[in-house]
Protein backbone atom coordinates (compact mmCIF):
# COMPACT_ATOMS: atom_id res chain seq x y z
CA UNK A 1 0.00 0.00 0.00
CA UNK A 2 2.38 2.34 0.50
CA UNK A 3 3.57 2.79 -3.07
CA UNK A 4 0.25 3.39 -3.27
CA UNK A 5 -0.31 6.24 -1.17
CA UNK A 6 2.64 7.95 -1.71
CA UNK A 7 2.83 8.56 -4.95
CA UNK A 8 -0.59 10.01 -5.04
CA UNK A 9 0.61 12.02 -2.45
CA UNK A 10 3.42 13.38 -4.31
CA UNK A 11 1.30 13.81 -7.78
CA UNK A 12 -1.30 15.65 -5.91
CA UNK A 13 1.47 18.29 -4.09
CA UNK A 14 2.67 18.56 -7.89
CA UNK A 15 6.41 17.40 -6.61
CA UNK A 16 8.80 15.50 -9.23
CA UNK A 17 9.05 12.30 -7.16
CA UNK A 18 8.64 8.33 -7.35
CA UNK A 19 7.96 6.01 -3.99
CA UNK A 20 9.14 2.44 -5.24
CA UNK A 21 9.62 -0.76 -2.87
CA UNK A 22 12.58 -3.02 -2.96
CA UNK A 23 12.65 -6.70 -0.88
CA UNK A 24 16.12 -6.38 1.12
CA UNK A 25 17.37 -9.73 2.93
CA UNK A 26 19.06 -9.05 6.09
CA UNK A 27 22.41 -10.09 4.55
CA UNK A 28 21.78 -7.12 2.36
CA UNK A 29 20.91 -3.95 4.47
CA UNK A 30 24.16 -2.22 4.73
CA UNK A 31 24.81 -2.43 1.48
CA UNK A 32 21.14 -1.28 0.40
CA UNK A 33 21.98 1.71 2.60
CA UNK A 34 24.83 2.53 1.20
CA UNK A 35 23.19 2.47 -2.09
CA UNK A 36 20.83 4.70 -1.48
CA UNK A 37 23.20 7.05 -0.20
CA UNK A 38 24.60 7.08 -2.92
CA UNK A 39 21.89 7.54 -5.23
CA UNK A 40 21.22 10.48 -3.12
CA UNK A 41 17.43 9.56 -2.80
CA UNK A 42 15.81 12.19 -0.49
CA UNK A 43 14.40 9.28 2.27
CA UNK A 44 12.70 6.01 2.54
CA UNK A 45 10.97 3.86 4.51
CA UNK A 46 12.29 0.90 6.48
CA UNK A 47 9.76 -2.20 7.72
CA UNK A 48 10.02 -5.57 9.41
CA UNK A 49 12.22 -7.17 10.11
CA UNK A 50 15.03 -4.12 9.69
CA UNK A 51 13.58 -1.45 11.94
CA UNK A 52 16.08 -1.82 14.71
CA UNK A 53 19.35 -3.24 12.21
CA UNK A 54 18.86 -0.29 10.32
CA UNK A 55 19.68 2.27 13.33
CA UNK A 56 23.49 0.71 12.87
CA UNK A 57 24.09 2.42 9.42
CA UNK A 58 22.48 5.35 10.20
CA UNK A 59 24.64 8.94 11.22
CA UNK A 60 21.75 10.01 13.49
CA UNK A 61 18.32 9.12 15.43
CA UNK A 62 16.08 11.70 16.42
CA UNK A 63 14.90 11.81 20.47
CA UNK A 64 11.94 9.41 19.63
CA UNK A 65 13.86 7.05 17.23
CA UNK A 66 16.73 6.07 20.24
CA UNK A 67 14.11 5.91 22.63
CA UNK A 68 12.43 3.38 21.13
CA UNK A 69 15.50 2.03 19.43
CA UNK A 70 13.03 1.42 16.01
CA UNK A 71 13.23 3.53 12.73
CA UNK A 72 10.33 3.32 10.48
CA UNK A 73 11.74 6.51 8.52
CA UNK A 74 14.69 8.00 6.91
CA UNK A 75 15.43 11.48 5.57
CA UNK A 76 18.87 11.95 3.79
CA UNK A 77 20.20 15.48 3.85
CA UNK A 78 23.61 16.42 1.71
CA UNK A 79 24.31 12.38 2.20
CA UNK A 80 23.27 12.62 5.39
CA UNK A 81 20.81 9.92 7.34
CA UNK A 82 18.26 10.61 10.28
CA UNK A 83 16.02 7.94 11.23
CA UNK A 84 13.00 8.49 13.08
CA UNK A 85 9.81 6.39 13.70
CA UNK A 86 6.23 7.73 12.59
CA UNK A 87 4.55 4.56 14.12
CA UNK A 88 3.55 6.23 17.18
CA UNK A 89 2.26 9.36 15.81
CA UNK A 90 0.35 7.13 13.50
CA UNK A 91 -1.45 5.55 16.56
CA UNK A 92 -2.47 8.52 18.26
CA UNK A 93 -3.43 10.58 14.83
CA UNK A 94 -5.91 7.41 13.42
CA UNK A 95 -7.26 7.19 17.30
CA UNK A 96 -8.09 11.59 16.99
CA UNK A 97 -8.98 11.04 13.27
CA UNK A 98 -11.76 8.60 14.75
CA UNK A 99 -13.41 10.54 17.17
CA UNK A 100 -11.33 8.54 20.19
CA UNK A 101 -8.85 11.04 22.04
CA UNK A 102 -6.58 8.71 23.48
CA UNK A 103 -5.45 11.72 26.56
CA UNK A 104 -6.48 10.90 29.70
CA UNK A 105 -8.05 7.98 28.53
CA UNK A 106 -7.37 4.18 30.06
CA UNK A 107 -5.81 1.77 27.37
CA UNK A 108 -5.22 -1.83 26.59
CA UNK A 109 -2.38 -2.40 24.38
CA UNK A 110 -1.48 -5.94 23.01
CA UNK A 111 1.75 -6.20 22.04
CA UNK A 112 5.00 -4.92 23.09
CA UNK A 113 6.94 -5.48 19.64
CA UNK A 114 8.02 -2.87 17.52
CA UNK A 115 4.77 -1.01 16.96
CA UNK A 116 3.60 -1.73 20.41
CA UNK A 117 6.29 -0.14 21.86
CA UNK A 118 5.99 3.36 19.51
CA UNK A 119 2.49 3.80 20.63
CA UNK A 120 3.47 2.85 24.13
CA UNK A 121 5.52 5.53 24.11
CA UNK A 122 3.73 8.35 22.26
CA UNK A 123 0.36 7.80 24.29
CA UNK A 124 2.37 7.82 27.42
CA UNK A 125 4.05 10.95 27.17
CA UNK A 126 0.81 12.46 26.39
CA UNK A 127 -0.65 11.24 29.62
CA UNK A 128 -2.46 8.39 28.65
CA UNK A 129 -3.09 5.46 31.63
CA UNK A 130 -1.63 2.33 30.08
CA UNK A 131 -1.82 -1.68 30.73
CA UNK A 132 0.50 -3.97 28.26
CA UNK A 133 -0.07 -7.21 28.21
CA UNK A 134 2.33 -9.70 26.42
CA UNK A 135 3.21 -13.27 26.09
CA UNK A 136 6.84 -12.43 27.44
CA UNK A 137 6.47 -10.91 30.46
CA UNK A 138 10.42 -9.51 30.57
CA UNK A 139 9.45 -7.70 27.52
CA UNK A 140 6.75 -5.71 29.19
CA UNK A 141 8.15 -5.33 32.15
CA UNK A 142 11.27 -3.71 30.55
CA UNK A 143 8.87 -1.35 28.38
CA UNK A 144 7.44 -0.52 31.88
CA UNK A 145 10.11 0.33 33.21
CA UNK A 146 11.44 2.53 29.97
CA UNK A 147 7.86 4.80 30.37
CA UNK A 148 8.07 5.30 34.12
CA UNK A 149 11.37 6.98 33.91
CA UNK A 150 11.10 8.74 30.97
CA UNK A 151 7.40 10.08 31.39
CA UNK A 152 6.73 9.08 34.92
CA UNK A 153 3.87 6.79 33.32
CA UNK A 154 0.67 5.45 34.81
CA UNK A 155 1.53 1.65 33.19
CA UNK A 156 0.78 -1.56 34.77
CA UNK A 157 1.84 -5.04 33.25
CA UNK A 158 -0.03 -7.92 32.94
CA UNK A 159 0.44 -11.78 31.57
CA UNK A 160 -1.31 -12.75 28.56
CA UNK A 161 -4.32 -15.18 29.45
CA UNK A 162 -7.71 -15.40 28.66
CA UNK A 163 -8.78 -14.39 32.15
CA UNK A 164 -6.82 -11.29 32.31
CA UNK A 165 -7.58 -10.12 28.98
CA UNK A 166 -11.84 -10.37 30.40
CA UNK A 167 -11.16 -8.03 33.14
CA UNK A 168 -8.75 -5.40 31.38
CA UNK A 169 -11.26 -5.05 28.67
CA UNK A 170 -13.21 -4.42 31.33
CA UNK A 171 -11.41 -1.77 32.82
CA UNK A 172 -10.18 -0.25 29.34
CA UNK A 173 -11.92 2.51 26.78
CA UNK A 174 -9.61 2.05 23.99
CA UNK A 175 -7.92 -0.98 22.89
CA UNK A 176 -4.97 -1.77 20.93
CA UNK A 177 -3.90 -5.20 19.31
CA UNK A 178 -0.09 -4.49 19.05
CA UNK A 179 0.26 -8.13 18.68
CA UNK A 180 -0.13 -10.24 15.05
CA UNK A 181 -2.60 -12.04 16.24
CA UNK A 182 -5.12 -12.23 13.81
CA UNK A 183 -2.88 -11.22 11.40
CA UNK A 184 -2.13 -13.61 7.47
CA UNK A 185 -4.37 -16.41 9.13
CA UNK A 186 -2.96 -16.18 12.21
CA UNK A 187 -4.78 -17.22 15.29
CA UNK A 188 -7.01 -14.14 16.66
CA UNK A 189 -7.59 -12.30 19.80
CA UNK A 190 -9.11 -15.10 22.40
CA UNK A 191 -12.03 -12.68 23.50
CA UNK A 192 -16.02 -13.41 23.55
CA UNK A 193 -18.34 -11.64 21.26
CA UNK A 194 -19.60 -10.34 25.02
CA UNK A 195 -16.53 -8.99 26.32
CA UNK A 196 -16.57 -5.79 23.83
CA UNK A 197 -19.19 -2.43 24.50
CA UNK A 198 -20.49 -0.16 22.80
CA UNK A 199 -18.42 2.33 24.43
CA UNK A 200 -14.98 0.95 23.46
CA UNK A 201 -12.95 1.53 20.49
CA UNK A 202 -10.79 -1.22 19.14
CA UNK A 203 -8.01 -0.66 16.98
CA UNK A 204 -6.02 -3.07 14.82
CA UNK A 205 -2.45 -1.94 13.96
CA UNK A 206 -2.76 -4.81 11.21
CA UNK A 207 -4.23 -4.50 7.91
CA UNK A 208 -3.39 -7.73 6.24
CA UNK A 209 -6.98 -9.04 7.07
CA UNK A 210 -8.67 -5.67 7.28
CA UNK A 211 -11.54 -6.61 9.06
CA UNK A 212 -10.06 -9.24 12.10
CA UNK A 213 -12.45 -11.29 14.39
CA UNK A 214 -11.73 -8.28 17.54
CA UNK A 215 -13.14 -5.79 14.63
CA UNK A 216 -15.92 -7.70 13.81
CA UNK A 217 -16.97 -7.93 17.32
CA UNK A 218 -16.38 -4.42 17.35
CA UNK A 219 -18.88 -3.55 15.06
CA UNK A 220 -21.38 -5.56 16.11
CA UNK A 221 -21.84 -3.71 19.14
CA UNK A 222 -21.47 -0.83 17.78
CA UNK A 223 -18.29 0.30 18.96
CA UNK A 224 -15.57 2.91 16.99
CA UNK A 225 -12.89 0.66 14.88
CA UNK A 226 -9.78 1.25 13.75
CA UNK A 227 -7.92 -0.27 11.27
CA UNK A 228 -4.12 -0.93 10.27
CA UNK A 229 -4.91 1.13 7.06
CA UNK A 230 -5.47 4.18 9.36
CA UNK A 231 -2.54 3.76 11.23
CA UNK A 232 -0.69 3.12 7.55
CA UNK A 233 -2.02 6.42 6.77
CA UNK A 234 -1.37 8.97 9.38
CA UNK A 235 2.14 7.10 9.68
CA UNK A 236 2.61 7.91 6.01
CA UNK A 237 1.83 11.26 6.26
CA UNK A 238 4.38 12.02 8.68
CA UNK A 239 6.92 10.68 6.58
CA UNK A 240 5.64 12.21 3.46
CA UNK A 241 6.11 15.61 5.72
CA UNK A 242 9.40 14.75 7.03
CA UNK A 243 10.71 13.99 3.52
CA UNK A 244 9.60 17.43 1.57
CA UNK A 245 8.48 19.64 4.56
CA UNK A 246 4.83 20.18 3.07
CA UNK A 247 1.37 18.96 4.70
CA UNK A 248 0.37 15.68 3.86
CA UNK A 249 -2.79 15.36 1.24
CA UNK A 250 -4.52 13.41 3.91
CA UNK A 251 -7.40 13.10 1.64
CA UNK A 252 -5.81 12.33 -1.87
CA UNK A 253 -3.74 9.26 0.33
CA UNK A 254 -6.62 8.07 1.54
CA UNK A 255 -9.24 8.08 -1.51
CA UNK A 256 -5.54 6.34 -3.21
CA UNK A 257 -5.73 3.70 -0.43
CA UNK A 258 -9.86 3.20 -1.33
CA UNK A 259 -8.91 3.07 -4.92
CA UNK A 260 -6.46 0.42 -4.33
CA UNK A 261 -9.17 -1.53 -2.10
CA UNK A 262 -11.56 -1.41 -4.92
CA UNK A 263 -8.84 -2.80 -7.44
CA UNK A 264 -8.31 -5.39 -5.59
CA UNK A 265 -11.79 -6.74 -4.46
CA UNK A 266 -12.30 -6.77 -8.12
CA UNK A 267 -9.66 -9.20 -8.87
CA UNK A 268 -9.87 -11.40 -5.98
CA UNK A 269 -14.11 -11.19 -7.43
Amino acid sequence: MSPTIQNSAFHSAGIDAIYVAWRVPSSGLESAVVGLRALGVKGFNVTTPHKTAVTRHLNHLDHFASLIHSVNTVKSEHGRLTGYNTDGAGVFDSLEAAGADPVGKSILLIGAGGAGRAAAFVLAERGCRLALMNRTMAKARSLANQLRKEFDANVSVAQFSTRTLHRLLDEAQIIINASSMGMHGKSNVPIKPTWIRSHHCVFELVYLPLETRLLQYATMVGAKTVTGLDMLLHQGAYSFTLWTGRKAPLVEMRQAIAGRLSSIGSLAR
